[in-house]
């Protein structure tokens, strides 16, 4: 079984009774009903598609992609530690 790469979109709508039309684009992994957006994970190869499929439509105010892949994972010792 191969793990598909995925990636995570934070999605800020207009009104929150438009979560249920957005949910056909991938999985929701969390909502806030306060600050209206929905936090939902989409496969990495289909991701441009569905951007654009998602910033034509109306209820949908912005649209910020996961900084996850752009984050230094592997950390050097810091100066302090090494002595």
């Amino acid at each position: 079984m191969q793990t598909v790469p995925r990636t995570s979109l934070i999605i800020y709508l207009k009104h929150m009774k438009h979560e249920r039309q957005v949910r056909k684009f991938g999985h929701i992994v969390s909502t806030n009903r306060q600050q209206r957006y929905v936090v939902m994970y989409i496969n990495e190869q289909e991701a441009d598609q569905i951007v654009g499929k998602l910033i034509k439509l109306k209820y949908v105010k912005h649209i910020e992609g996961s900084p996850y892949k752009y984050l230094e994972k592997v950390y050097e010792k810091e100066q302090h530690e090494i002595s």
